[in-house]
């Protein structure tokens, strides 16, 4: 399951904070993709991943119309895939089933968002590997 940090997709304008709150449509989403997951007839597995790309292709600096022109430039990468969050670890300290729901939806998020402050000062901050934290290791397996 990939949460993006711009709830408007690609076309939000460069500058403008997007901020994502854990929110009726978001905890519904991803208690729709647990549900599908648990009832898909094989065993399911979702998992907080967060990936770092948007140096890359950025948005345009104003809203435009689809197949328009786009800048692409090199730059560092991240990708980031935190242990699976299991939903009945989460809901058996609940009585609510929303409230279970919203708890696992935040836990998520908050998973995401410590792997991106974590890529980001590899990536932006120049720390590489060694931005690593004891919750998010980073590695290059190819080296």
């Amino acid at each position: 399951m990939i949460y993006s940090s711009n709830p408007a997709g690609d076309k939000t304008p460069l500058g403008k904070k997007v901020v994502v709150l854990v929110h009726g449509e978001l905890v519904s989403g991803v208690d729709n993709m647990r549900r599908l997951a648990e009832h898909s007839g094989v065993p399911g597995h979702i998992y907080p991943l967060t990936l770092m790309c948007h140096d890359i292709m950025p948005p345009p600096l104003q809203k435009k119309k689809l197949g328009e022109k786009r800048l692409i430039s090199f730059h560092g990468t991240g990708l980031s895939v935190a242990p699976e969050i299991k939903f009945h670890e989460i809901a058996g300290s609940y009585e609510n089933p929303d409230e279970a729901k919203e708890a696992y939806t935040q836990a998520f998020y908050n998973s995401v968002v410590e792997q991106y402050y974590v890529l980001n000062s590899a990536i932006h901050g120049k720390q590489g590997l060694g931005a690593s934290t004891p919750t998010v290791s980073l590695s290059q397996p190819w080296n």
